[in-house]
């Protein structure tokens, strides 16, 4: 998911922090192979005492509370631990059930019946697959418009229907191939807070603001105080339909920068923070106090182009080959070596050796390349003033803004590189820094219609099936997760036929075609994958990597801490 859309972010996302960890080292950059290296700190499990509360620092909060607006990262690990969903993923990143204990199949494949366990909101109202209907049948009616953030997890479905308080019924109009992983995202809402907020056309589902009076959970934990700028409190849920939470509460705590962040977990202040700087994982990796825990993940930085073709101006930008120009004056090595401390590896796609067989490995990322940059913008008519600056046949500099967000880790001198090598080619970028969410409407400006930015920087961190990555590029999410405002039909065609084709390898095709799309059209520029870094102390004990935790729904109940 998006800037997980920093957090998510959706969302480091892929790998386990093993209960007390091993001694073993992983060398910096090569990923892959096990998900999970746990670096420092004991070889035994050791007893669990329940109770206390797990304090977590982060640098990149929550944007909001309401999952028919928020695209952070944080705020979706917020969603998986307190609201229920139908199956999750497991450590194996396979799929089990969550709320629902059991599901079948139609002979058609078009409806899926699952039956749920009994459990109750934090408020004391039962929770019922009612809640799921309401829910469901919500997202299905206002996908086009208010619910659309949350459209691609029920894509292709018809109706949500509950037959009784323990059994959801799923129509859909074809069958679909990969139903449980959408599934894992759907995030069941409390039908007795939200349905007399809804109002004409579901305004007012973006306008819902669960802090007043609504914040009731039906997972694992409920949300006791909310603060995007301080301290989240997370309780637990006395009526949730699983195995009770071993600790009383989470903390979560938002830092403006990772050096307050990591001071914190040095005096003593948190338990475990949520990215460790690549810089500075060697010198966790050799404190004793701390275990540091390094794997693959979902998470990869990159560089988008508003993609409209209304946008009024640079319309230069719009060209895939003054893009392709811009691609190769990347130095991804040095990014990857500077940024990244070697935690890393170059990235083509939006996908990573995750998604397995629907990583497109034809589609390589571009050389860098000055001279060949230079060439291709000198064929285009670009050429260079006296200044050094190219210009377009218009007599129009080629100066553009970049938006960064600020809650994106290393994000300053991954611009600096890339400032660099542009500049060598006579394109000017300066920065313009601001928070995710204000970044985030900065790229729809003005309301939705993407016609003011040029360039932004981000990160991705993703999910592991292909469907909700291929949906956000969609000309159907202008308004809900489009950050670059693209929309070509041909390609929105295919994503459509991807989800109903039931071969495997034929999906397969499919979806390399639409990254061939993507690569070829260039609405991003995919630049480096980033390797999961996470520490924390030796007091606690099966930990997850708390992005993996909004990634498979790993819930926090099983965080403990060691008896003394």
């Amino acid at each position: 998911m998006k800037r997980i859309l920093a957090l998510l972010a959706a969302l480091a996302v892929a790998s386990v922090i093993a209960a007390c960890g091993g001694g073993e080292s992983t060398t910096p950059g090569q990923g892959g192979g096990d998900a999970s290296t746990a670096v420092g700190g004991e070889t035994a499990a050791a007893a669990i005492k329940p109770g206390g509360i797990f304090r977590l620092g982060t640098t990149s909060g929550p944007d909001s509370p309401n999952p028919f607006v928020a695209f952070s990262a944080t705020s979706y690990i917020f969603f998986t631990n307190t609201y229920p969903a139908l199956v999750k993923y497991d450590e194996e990143f396979q799929i089990v059930g969550d709320w629902a204990e059991s599901w079948e199949t139609s002979e058609d494949g078009k409806v899926w019946t699952f039956t749920v366990k009994p459990g109750e909101w934090s408020d004391g109202t039962p929770l019922t697959a009612e809640d799921a209907a309401f829910t469901g049948n919500l997202i299905i009616k206002y996908a086009d418009g208010p619910a659309g953030v949350l459209a691609p997890y029920l894509t292709h479905a018809t109706s949500v229907e509950a037959p009784d308080d323990t059994t959801v019924v799923i129509t859909y109009e074809k069958a679909v191939a990969n139903v449980l992983p959408q599934l894992q995202q759907f995030f069941i809402l409390p039908q007795h807070i939200l349905e007399p907020l809804v109002g004409d056309k579901g305004k007012g589902l973006k306008k819902w603001d669960p802090t007043k009076g609504g914040q009731v959970g039906g997972g694992s934990f409920f949300i006791k105080e909310y603060d995007d700028k301080g301290t989240t409190i997370l309780e637990r849920n006395p009526g949730y339909y699983g195995t009770a939470p071993l600790v009383d509460a989470v903390g979560v705590t938002v830092y403006q920068n990772s050096d307050a962040m990591l001071a914190a977990l040095d005096g003593g202040q948190l338990d475990s923070v949520d990215t460790v700087p690549p810089t500075l994982a060697e010198q966790y990796a050799s404190n004793p106090k701390f275990q540091l825990q390094v794997g693959d993940s979902t998470f990869v930085y990159d560089i988008g182009f508003n993609s409209n073709p209304d946008k009024p101006e640079n319309k230069e930008l719009l060209d895939p080959k003054v893009r392709e120009a811009l691609a190769m004056g990347i130095d991804r090595q040095k990014i990857i070596d500077v940024v990244l401390n070697g935690y890393g590896t170059p990235a083509a796609t939006m996908f990573t050796p995750l998604s397995g067989e629907y990583l497109n490995t034809d589609i390589q990322p571009e050389p860098f390349d000055i001279a060949g940059g230079n060439a291709i913008l000198d064929e285009l008519g670009y050429a260079k003033g006296a200044d050094g600056t190219r210009q377009t046949p218009d007599g129009e500099p080629m100066e553009y803004e970049v938006i960064l967000p600020e809650s994106v880790e290393g994000i300053d001198r991954l611009f600096e590189i890339v400032q660099d090598g542009w500049g060598q080619m006579g394109v000017k970028v300066t920065a313009n820094k601001m928070d995710s969410t204000a970044a985030f409407e900065a790229i729809g400006a003005p309301e939705w219609k993407y016609l003011d930015f040029d360039i932004m920087m981000w990160d991705w961190v993703g999910y592991i099936d292909p469907d909700f990555m291929l949906s956000v590029v969609t000309c159907d999410q202008y308004g809900s997760w489009s950050d670059t405002g693209y929309c070509n039909p041909a390609y929105d065609e295919l994503y459509l036929k991807q989800g109903v084709t039931l071969d495997p390898a034929a999906r397969k095709d499919i979806v390399w075609e639409m990254q061939q799309i993507l690569y070829d059209d260039k609405p991003y520029i995919q630049v480096a994958q980033k390797q999961s870094i996470v520490a924390y102390t030796d007091q606690w004990t099966n930990l997850t990597d708390p992005f993996l935790a909004g990634l498979t729904k790993i819930p926090w109940e099983v965080i403990g801490q060691k008896a003394s």
